[in-house]
């Protein structure tokens, strides 16, 4: 593989950091004296301090809960000039992290949208591929992709990576993260009260730059301020600029409801979350190993002979 593709392939799993990482991992508790959040805190007026004490309230209550049932929605850029629009549910759990989902919208067979199940334990993400697939693989129909892993390989921001990761943890469907980003905004504002799913919730609203992102994150403390630097650069050559966020919290100061948008070089980002049943058992398990294929060793191998796959199609 040429070293360019490599880099490309650095890039796209960056992207992923983007919408796993510091879109959605920044926060966590801080003291209003501590180093990263003390201007942002005090400069604050009154009514945004209450709409951030109200969105706090709700990071630490669905902090405590850990897991959740979602429908999900997503608007992507995509690759190339076909933008993708994926829809997904399942069981989710955020301590340890991990995801069961079954997901619409993913390119399928002749470019047409295809269905798969998808599992996340920490870092690695495995998808089913379906029979076809699995026919010309030996029968092993779930495609293994551990992101640190690729990052590594592919000389990308690894190191910024795995501290998103919080350690190799995959933090890009973690609710608690997202409020603990949106807690950290200067504008956080409560629009009002409005109906999620037959139920009264209100509504919270704020909005963070790429740069107030990245210094809000407690998961990127252990960075340097070169690797950070590198990180934010990162962040602003994918062309994301700012991440406006939504929350609709009940009244048992969980969020039900969560809308992240980004404009980014290639397009915009529209993520839509819906949460319900708190708490619910999240028992998910990795497939068997007999049954997996590893797109790292793929890589490599493909990297040995030559061979240059294709990150557009």
């Amino acid at each position: 593989m040429h070293e360019s593709t490599w880099k490309r392939l650095g890039l796209s799993v960056t992207a992923v950091a983007l919408l796993g990482g510091v879109a959605a991992c920044g926060g966590g508790e801080k003291d209003d004296k501590g180093a990263s959040g003390a201007s942002t805190k005090a400069e604050k007026p009154a009514a945004a301090g209450a709409a951030t004490k109200a969105v706090d309230a709700a990071f630490r209550k669905t902090q405590s809960v850990k897991s959740a049932k979602f429908r999900m929605t997503m608007k992507l850029p995509g690759l190339g000039d076909r933008p993708l629009a994926l829809e997904s549910s399942g069981v989710m759990g955020w301590d340890p992290t991990v995801v069961d989902q079954r997901m619409t919208g993913l390119p399928g067979k002749d470019g047409a949208p295809g269905e798969s199940r998808v599992i996340t334990i920490g870092s690695t993400t495995y998808t089913d591929v379906g029979p076809e697939a699995a026919a010309k693989n030996d029968g092993k129909r779930w495609l293994k992709v551990d992101l640190v892993e690729v990052a590594k390989e592919s000389g990308g921001d690894a190191k910024a990576l795995q501290q998103l990761m919080g350690g190799g943890q995959n933090q890009s469907q973690d609710p608690a993260k997202q409020m603990a980003l949106l807690k950290e905004s200067p504008n956080v504002k409560l629009v009002g009260e409005e109906s999620v799913d037959g139920k009264q919730a209100r509504h919270y609203k704020g909005t963070l730059t790429a740069d107030e992102a990245v210094k809000s994150s407690k998961s990127l403390e252990g960075l340097g301020e070169k690797d950070r630097q590198q990180l934010l650069d990162s962040i602003k050559q994918a062309g994301i600029t700012q991440y406006d966020m939504d929350v609709w919290v009940n009244s048992d100061d969980l969020p039900v409801k969560l809308i992240m948008n980004m404009d980014t070089a290639k397009g915009r980002m529209e993520i839509t979350q819906n949460l319900s049943d708190f708490g619910t058992k999240a028992d998910v398990q990795a497939p068997p190993a007999d049954r997996t294929v590893d797109l790292l060793d793929r890589l490599r191998k493909m990297k040995e002979s030559g061979g240059v796959p294709s990150l557009s199609s």
